[in-house]
C-alpha cells in the first residue's frame, strides 16, 4: 500500500536536496523586493580632536620606514558596517596619514584609487607618476588607480592629511592589484617639474592642447588648490544658493568636464553663516571633512555638530541637511557618484516636509 508524504515532509525534503546542490530557493529570500536600499549602515563622526591627538601619538609609536610601517595611517572604519568590511561606507574607506620631517613614505601602487585632502603642515609633497606635487592645507591631490605615488617630508613640521580610498569597493569585488615600486623600497624620483600638471592644466579653462591630450580615464590635472577654490566659492554669493546643497562647486577633468577620477568624485560646499539646506537623500556614500567653520547636520534625523576638521560620513539613501553655525563653514566632500552614475542607478529625493527639515529625534555622541 502507498504511503502519502506529508506536504511539510516533502518541502523539507526538497529544501535540504537543492541545498546539497548549491541551489537556493528565490521565494526564502525576504528582502529581494525591498522597495529602497536598508538602513543598517549609519551616518558616523569621526572628531579632529581625537584623531589628531591619535595621529600624534602614533608617531611615538610607530616609525615609518625599514623599522617601522610603510604609512603611519588610521582609519576610520564605521562601526555599524559587516565586520568583514573595514570601510567608512560600504565604497569608501577614509584615513588619516602623517609624515614627521625628514620621513619619507616609499613609492607604491594599487588598483585602488585615492585622494589626500592636506590638513596641516607645510613642506611635505607626494610623488605622482613622477611628479612632484607640493601639499598646503584645503588642497586635494589625486593618486588614481595604478599610479605610482609616494611621500616626503622637507618641512619643519607634521604634515597630516584625509586619504580617501575606494578600497572597500575594489576590495568588496576582488579587483586588487598591489605592487611596490623597488626592492628595497625607495621613493619614486622625479622625472617631471614640480606641479607640472598644475602648470599645464590648473586654469581650467584654458587647456593646452598641443601638448596633446591624455587617453587615462582620470584628471590629468593631480592638484586642486583650495585658495582658488575659496575664491570660486564666495564668487557664487552674488547668488542664491542651491537648497540643498549650499553654494557648491564639482571639481572635475579639465579634458572632459567629467569626475576627477572614475570611482571618486570631490566637491566643495559653502554654508555661508545661518544657511541651512533643505534635506535630501540619493544614493551615493559620501565623506565630508570640515575644511572651515563649524556647523551641524541632520542625518536621517540625528543630529551630528562638527568642527573645523572633523569627518563625518554619509551612507547610501540617507536624508541629509547641513547647516553652519557662528559664521561661514566650508565642507570638502568625497564620493562614489561616478560609479552609480556609469551604471544608471543614481537617484535622489527631496525632503517634501516641514520646509524641507527632518525633526532632529537624537544627537550622535562620540566615543571617548
Amino acid at each position: 500500500m502507498a504511503v502519502a508524504v506529508e506536504p511539510d515532509a516533502r518541502l523539507k525534503a526538497f529544501y535540504e536536496r537543492v541545498e546539497r546542490q548549491s541551489l537556493r530557493p528565490l521565494w526564502l529570500n525576504t528582502s529581494v523586493n525591498a522597495s529602497e536600499p536598508t538602513g543598517e549602515v549609519l551616518p558616523w563622526l569621526w572628531p579632529w580632536k581625537q584623531m589628531r591627538a591619535n595621529m600624534y601619538e602614533a608617531c611615538e609609536v610607530m616609525p615609518v620606514g625599514r623599522d617601522g610601517a610603510d604609512r603611519r595611517v588610521l582609519t576610520m572604519r564605521n562601526p555599524t558596517l559587516p565586520a568583514s568590511n573595514h570601510g567608512s561606507s560600504r565604497t569608501l574607506l577614509a584615513a588619516m596619514q602623517l609624515v614627521k620631517p625628514g620621513e619619507q613614505a616609499p613609492s607604491h601602487r594599487h588598483t585602488m584609487a585615492a585622494l589626500r585632502y592636506i590638513i596641516e603642515g607645510q613642506g611635505g609633497y607626494t610623488i605622482v607618476n613622477g611628479q612632484p606635487l607640493t601639499m598646503e592645507p584645503g588642497d586635494f591631490v589625486l593618486t588614481p588607480s595604478w599610479c605610482w605615488h609616494g611621500h616626503a617630508h622637507e618641512g619643519p613640521e607634521n604634515m597630516v592629511w584625509m586619504d580617501v580610498l575606494d578600497v572597500p569597493l575594489v576590495r568588496g569585488l576582488n579587483w586588487q592589484f598591489y605592487e611596490e615600486y623597488s626592492e628595497p623600497k625607495t621613493l619614486q624620483p622625479a622625472d617631471k617639474p614640480r606641479d607640472d600638471s598644475l602648470r599645464r592644466f590648473g586654469t581650467g579653462s584654458l587647456l593646452p592642447h598641443w601638448m596633446g591630450r591624455q587617453d587615462a580615464p582620470y584628471s590629468p590635472l593631480f592638484a586642486y588648490k583650495f585658495p582658488a577654490t575659496k575664491e570660486a566659492l564666495y564668487r557664487l554669493t552674488d547668488y542664491s544658493a542651491s537648497p540643498t546643497e549650499g553654494y557648491a562647486l564639482t571639481f572635475s577633468n579639465p579634458f572632459t568636464g567629467g569626475p576627477v577620477m572614475p570611482t571618486i568624485s570631490a566637491s566643495m560646499h559653502l554654508l555661508t553663516a545661518g544657511l541651512h539646506t533643505q534635506a535630501k537623500r540619493n544614493m551615493t556614500n559620501t565623506l565630508y571633512h570640515v575644511a572651515q567653520g563649524r556647523g551641524h547636520s541632520v542625518l536621517n534625523g540625528q543630529r551630528f555638530d562638527w568642527e573645523q576638521d572633523d569627518t563625518f560620513v554619509v551612507p547610501t539613501w540617507c536624508w541629509q541637511e547641513h547647516a553652519a553655525d557662528g559664521g561661514d563653514a566650508i565642507l570638502f566632500a568625497a564620493s562614489d557618484a561616478p560609479v552609480l552614475q556609469a551604471l544608471a542607478l543614481y537617484r535622489e529625493e527631496t525632503y517634501a516636509t516641514d520646509g524641507g527639515h527632518q525633526p532632529a529625534t537624537s544627537t550622535f555622541t562620540p566615543a571617548s
